[in-house]
């Protein structure tokens, strides 16, 4: 049994519909050879099919499905569902888009299992991670038992798998939403990435709110363009049913994209630092362990400290008040719930040494991987920082190109020193990702390293900092690999920095 095949663990033989169930769910233009079988699971992986399942033939963007339906069918596949016609002895539906199809079944299959558990959907190109564990933890401090799914992990029941995905594929979702429903998981936070929702994965689930964090570029080279990359996130706002809560950031010019897409009898909360917003945030005052703040909500304000450092954790801290105040939490256990929130595993991430000293040198792992955050946490940490900023970071491979440049020169804006280096180069030429990335620093004072090798870089910039200074390695976060052409590597970026600090207390580092 694999994750894949059987996302919700149901045992075979207790997931059994009949396929004239699914043929009327689906509604194919054309039905080719039916008999009306027992259907006993759902994937879309010719690897994963196991007899019984019914496989849907799906067209990637570098593989078409189709290519791997005799494959299923040996395996044991009891029908297929493809667009159009294939040589298979088994029943074929023919429907004209497999992946709507796919979510449709895995609703139906289920037992719409988000009917039963509130489904919060975050959405945005920065900050969902931590604004989805910041709403978890306020809900569980309203004594609610809460799923998530989410970049880091699917948590749930006491189950812990690790994510592949922000957002996973159908299977998974209605599957563990259906296993949340039967162990009475009340509510559900789910990640929602601009894929997922161009890719039809959510399609079917019901949200009972919709969180949207910021739009800045990313993901260009799957959208295109801004507008389009826009578009996609609206979806999900689009799929608020009457009586769902749309939770936007005030201060972002995309949430009146997002309200655009609204329907009618969609309630709207508004959070941010307008006076305007219905969750805000006054009197802040930064630091560089955390910041204190007066929030103000609906029915009264409080002042806390919250230990997330940042303007970008004071937003999403504001996204995650709004968003438990909308699904019915008191003000006073949100507050209370802000106050306990630690940071995110690799969201700004402060990497200790064996011995802390006067002076220290203070390490950070964030996840920071656009012009727009690297910008934002590179300012954070240049205005706490007591001497200078230094940074390491890279360039996804095979990925948009076009932010490359842009991502250095907001490293350059702020940082003292940058060290440009590897993330993830795929199959592209590290070297070349490191040309494009270097044309950002055009006109810039920050002096430059180029270091292909990642785990040098991050020794080599810990090497050089000197007591007071901010070492921020940014892009992976919570990452524990690296992915060169077809091999994944293990690494990890807080490991590595940990490796840095102790050599460098040990005084086996020298610069």
């Amino acid at each position: 049994m694999t994750e894949l095949a059987y996302p919700s663990g149901l045992p075979s033989g207790q997931g059994f519909v009949r396929l004239r169930e699914l043929r009327d769910c689906l509604r194919p233009r054309e039905v080719l050879r039916f008999r009306d079988l027992a259907v006993d699971g759902l994937c879309f992986h010719s690897g994963e099919v196991r007899p019984g399942n019914l496989f849907f033939a799906i067209r990637g963007a570098s593989q078409d499905g189709a290519a791997y339906a005799q494959q299923a069918v040996a395996r044991g596949a009891a029908a297929i569902v493809a667009e159009e016609p294939l040589p298979v002895s088994v029943p074929l539906l023919l429907v004209d888009n497999a992946r709507a199809a796919l979510a449709d079944a895995a609703r139906y299959y289920y037992r719409d299992p988000s009917k039963a558990v509130s489904v919060i959907g975050i959405t945005g190109t920065n900050g969902k991670t931590t604004t989805a564990h910041l709403v978890r933890s306020c809900l569980q401090a309203d004594r609610r038992q809460v799923g998530l799914l989410g970049t880091i992990a699917y948590e749930f029941g006491g189950r812990r798998i690790p994510a592949p995905n922000t957002t996973p594929d159908p299977i998974r979702i209605q599957g563990y939403l259906r296993e949340m429903a039967d162990r009475y998981i009340s509510a559900c936070v789910m990640e929602v990435s601009s894929h997922s929702l161009d890719q039809e994965r959510v399609r079917g689930v019901r949200f009972a709110a919709g969180v949207f964090t910021n739009l800045t570029q990313d993901h260009l080279d799957y959208h295109g363009d801004m507008r389009s990359y826009a578009k996609a996130k609206a979806r999900l706002f689009a799929q608020l049913e009457s009586g769902a809560v749309a939770v936007l950031n005030h201060d972002d010019p995309a949430s009146a994209i997002m309200a655009d897409h609204l329907g009618s009898g969609t309630r709207v909360m508004t959070y941010g630092l307008s006076p305007d917003a219905d969750v805000r945030a006054e009197q802040l005052q930064p630091g560089p362990d955390g910041t204190r703040l007066l929030m103000v909500m609906p029915n009264g304000r409080v002042e806390l400290f919250l230990r997330l450092v940042g303007l970008h954790n004071v937003y999403n801290a504001l996204s995650a008040a709004a968003s438990s105040l909308a699904m019915g939490a008191s003000e006073l256990t949100v507050a209370s719930a802000l106050e306990d929130a630690r940071p995110v595993t690799g969201r700004l991430e402060l990497v200790e040494a064996p011995l802390q000293r006067p002076g220290r040198i203070r390490v950070f792992v964030d996840y920071a991987h656009t012009p727009d955050a690297l910008d934002k946490v590179c300012s954070t940490l240049r205005g706490l920082s007591e001497g200078r900023l230094l940074v390491v970071f890279g360039c996804g491979g095979d990925r948009d190109r076009t932010k490359r440049a842009p991502m250095t020169a907001a490293v350059a804006r702020h940082a003292h020193a940058a060290y440009l280096t590897s993330d993830n180069p795929r199959n592209e030429d590290p070297e070349t990702i490191l040309d494009e990335m270097e044309v950002g620093l055009t006109g810039s004072e920050a002096v430059s390293y180029r270091i292909v090798d990642r785990a040098e870089a991050i020794r080599r910039a810990v090497t050089e900092a000197q007591p007071g200074d901010t070492v921020l390695i940014a892009g992976k976060g919570h990452e524990t690999y690296q992915i060169m052409k077809e091999s994944v590597v293990p690494f990890d970026d807080r490991l590595e920095a940990a490796r840095a600090l102790a050599a460098k207390e040990a005084g086996w580092l020298h610069r």
